[in-house]
């Protein structure tokens, strides 16, 4: 059985910040670990890559990510309508997406499936997880009382 549901609605800002959060975390996520992870470049090399890969990172999240965010926005938004926006959904969502990303860049023949995939998986995992945190805050935990 899954916990209840944010108790309150969500506003417009916040959702606006969970979208910016959902363009920008994965793409930026993912061209830091494989800026990181490249064993062919220096460590000078890598950290000077690294600042310009953030930059460049998040325009090209956008541009090419909009299928994706925009696919998981609507199911969002579906889950929202009915009252069923968990934060265990919003997670699966996530890595769902971040699967599908992973399938749709490479396909099932590439050699870095093994690496990519469960990459791609817990990235999308993060993000979901990120958006409800954003757009519902900390909502259905309860708050602590002061005396």
């Amino acid at each position: 059985m899954l916990p209840p549901p944010a108790r309150e609605k969500t506003s417009v800002n916040r959702i606006v910040l969970a979208v910016v959060f959902a363009f920008g975390f994965p793409a930026l996520g993912l061209s830091q670990v494989m800026i990181w992870t490249d064993e062919a470049s220096s460590y000078a090399m890598r950290a000077a890559t690294a600042a310009s890969g953030a930059i460049a990172a998040l325009p090209f999240g956008a541009v090419l990510g909009w299928p994706y965010v925009l696919s998981a926005c609507c199911v969002w938004a579906c889950l929202h309508q009915f009252g069923r926006h968990h934060r265990a959904l919003a997670g699966l969502i996530g890595a769902i997406t971040g699967f599908t990303v992973a399938f749709r860049l490479l396909g099932w023949h590439a050699t870095d499936t093994l690496v990519v995939f469960p990459l791609s998986a817990l990235l999308g995992l993060i993000t979901g997880l990120g958006v409800w945190r954003i757009a519902y805050g900390g909502q259905a935990w309860p708050r602590p009382r002061r005396a």
